[in-house]
């Protein structure tokens, strides 16, 4: 586990309830402090209120021009615009290039919660070092 300090906060954007508790709870076990929600604009407007170092979302809970229009927002507000974007999908990558040229990581379902933590914090050091390039 990776716990520093200070805790991070994170959101967590997951239609499924045994997915949102799953992530909410590993999340938390490696120092995030976590608000999940199932609703993209709530997850939004939060974001907007309160200083945020992570996004967890799932690329299923809308419609992709939806999904492509909340990353794109996320993107070009200037105090959100270093936070990393974890997008997960049941569907894998098909249908989502867009989408996944957006975001720090991309991770298909079912996926390793040891490879979710890292990508995490690669995506986070990466972004924090001032690199917007993709994680893989």
């Amino acid at each position: 586990m990776q716990v520093g300090l200070f805790k991070k906060t994170a959101i967590l954007i997951e239609k499924n309830s045994l997915h949102c508790q799953l992530y909410e709870d590993v999340l938390s076990a490696n120092g995030f402090n976590v608000y999940a929600t199932k609703s993209a604009m709530d997850g939004l407007i939060k974001m907007k209120n309160s200083k945020q170092d992570l996004t967890v979302i799932n690329t299923e809970i809308a419609e992709i021009s939806f999904i492509e229009k909340l990353i794109t927002k996320i993107r070009s507000e200037e105090s959100l615009n270093l936070m990393p974007i974890v997008g997960l999908s049941t569907y894998g990558r098909e249908y989502k290039e867009n989408i996944i040229k957006m975001l720090d990581a991309f991770l298909t379902k079912p996926l390793s919660i040891d490879r979710f933590i890292e990508s995490i914090f690669e995506c986070i050091e990466k972004r924090t070092n001032g690199c917007k390039s993709t994680c893989d």
